[in-house]
């Protein structure tokens, strides 16, 4: 008997107590009964599943890519895609079109018969998606997975929702269907392709990607065996509040992002030694005790080096967060630390917030954002969602039923979405399964240093896949995982929740084995 089924047993026979949903949903996460699948022979096997009938699927090519020989359109503002150390694959491409207005482009890459591990894997989108993220596709398919990604059913960029004025159901496409399809049609091809179905399937994705497996495991719980989830979307509503609260709030009249450095730099130097190190890296949020009036501006100051009353201001309403009239928190400020990525939300491309609003919810390009009301548009935003974009439901019973592993994480200096959303998203998932059959079935790693999704001052080089692969294969959680700076190359242990990473005093201060995992 695998681990998996072994889990599936153990968490199917623990009576849990059901909790009410946090957010509607349009239908219910029930699961479609498979079709019978074609398969297709060998040798010309690839270019034969260009023939593929598969339900409102069009297979618009299908061929071979020799090692290292794929050619991929570059992105504007993107950095190229390095594939020369691609294998030799199958590369499918085709449209799914569940309705008349339906386009979902998808992209099936397909190792050959002696490089397949035997796995499936489907990668996230960013922000508002509009393309095939490529360059998460590449390290799957060198491991060995039969991966697939989609570009959700539209083109466009990452933080434009221009496309989905009036488009009900090319908006439901990204929110959760096109997802959906890509996974049962992916696998459909996988089989055909290999002969057999699957031995176990994963997701991996940040961001979007995160909050589009916390979907699948909410909505569709037998899908995957596993979800990598980074940094999820999953709060929705609020987060596109939060997107335009950073442009209200970031102005030379209010705090001006050119001091968006002096005020990282501060909170370092506040909260940076609280794991017993000094290293230019905050590891335990919990304990900073940083207020941005300490940067306040005194008489004979010069005004780029201290921050003026409406800068303090500013920024103390950032780092509060989304709050409503009554004083809730509807979403989390982001994290000392996290600052220099701030500037994102200004910059005309990731406007996704105001975006959503004029597009999606009030079908009014002029809207302007300056006039956001938090209880008034927060209504208005989870009136129109209906939980259809959001992911917060913390009754995972059915997905651990099967069986299935959610690995989290987050940066702790992510400047996009905060930190504290995904550890508040952790608690109540433990809330509601209960730690016995939590710690089965779900971890929450923070990440000291990283930014959104990667990169950061800390050591955000990391091998999810092997420690969901571990996990899935060997039935152990994984309690640390090993972290890497991508240049610098110093090391560091990231630690499972509730535990934080803390110098043991002596050692390489560059080497992780001189860091412990310490309770809190």
């Amino acid at each position: 008997m695998t681990y998996r089924r072994l889990r599936a047993g153990l968490a199917g026979g623990i009576a849990m107590a059901a909790l009410a949903a946090c957010s509607e949903t349009t239908e219910p996460a029930t699961q479609d009964e498979p079709a019978a699948v074609e398969t297709v022979s060998t040798g010309d096997s690839c270019s034969a599943l260009a023939e593929l009938a598969l339900e409102d699927t069009v297979i618009v090519s299908s061929g071979l890519v020799e090692a290292g020989a794929l050619e991929l359109p570059s992105a504007p503002g993107a950095r190229p895609v390095d594939t020369s150390a691609l294998p030799e694959f199958c590369r499918v491409t085709g449209s799914i079109r569940p309705t008349e207005a339906s386009d979902i482009y998808f992209e099936a890459w397909l190792p050959l018969d002696d490089s397949w591990n035997g796995r499936f894997m489907q990668v996230g989108n960013g922000g508002a998606a509009g393309d095939v993220v490529y360059s998460s596709m590449t390290a799957p398919l060198t491991r060995g997975y039969a991966v697939v990604n989609t570009d959700t059913g539209h083109r466009g960029a990452m933080g434009d929702f221009s496309w989905a004025m009036g488009e009900e159901e090319r908006l439901t496409d990204y929110q959760y269907r096109a997802v959906r399809e890509t996974t049962l049609k992916g696998k459909d091809i996988t089989e055909a392709f290999y002969g057999a179905a699957p031995d176990a399937s994963y997701w991996f994705g940040c961001s979007t990607g995160g909050r589009q497996g916390l979907v699948e495991a909410q909505r569709y719980p037998d899908d995957y065996d596993a979800i990598i989830a980074g940094a999820p979307a999953n709060n929705w509503p609020p987060l596109q509040l939060s997107s335009i609260h950073f442009l209200n709030n970031l102005s030379d009249d209010r705090l001006p992002v050119s001091q968006l450095g002096l005020l990282k730099d501060a909170a370092i130097a506040e909260c940076d030694g609280l794991d017993g190190l000094s290293d230019g890296i905050i590891s335990n949020l919990a304990e900073c005790p940083f207020d941005p009036a300490s940067l306040a501006c005194a008489e004979g100051d010069e005004a780029a080096s201290c921050l003026s009353p409406s800068a303090v201001e500013a920024a103390r309403s950032l780092y509060a967060g989304i709050i409503t009239r009554d004083g809730a928190v509807a979403m989390p400020g982001p994290a000392y630390g996290s600052e220099s990525e701030w500037a994102a939300y200004v910059t005309p491309f990731f406007r996704i917030g105001t975006s959503y609003m004029q597009n999606v919810v009030l079908e009014d390009p002029d809207w302007d954002p300056a006039t956001m009301d938090v209880d008034t548009h927060l209504a208005m935003l989870v009136d129109h969602d209906q939980g259809r974009t959001t992911a917060m439901d913390p009754d995972l019973s059915a997905f651990v039923e099967n069986g299935g592993l959610l690995l989290l994480y987050h940066g702790m200096a992510d400047g996009i979405i905060p930190h504290d959303n995904t550890l508040n998203y952790y608690k109540s998932v433990v809330e509601t399964l209960g730690e016995d059959v939590a710690s089965e079935h779900v971890r929450f790693f923070s990440v000291p240093g990283m930014g959104h999704c990667s990169g950061g001052d800390g050591a955000s080089a990391i091998d999810w896949i092997s420690a969901i692969e571990n996990w899935d294969q060997s039935g152990v959680a994984p309690a640390l995982i090993e972290a890497t700076h991508p240049e610098e190359g110093f090391t560091r242990p990231i630690c499972e929740h509730p535990y934080t990473v803390t110098y043991n005093g002596e050692g390489p201060e560059d080497d992780a084995t001189s860091f412990t995992c310490e309770a809190p």
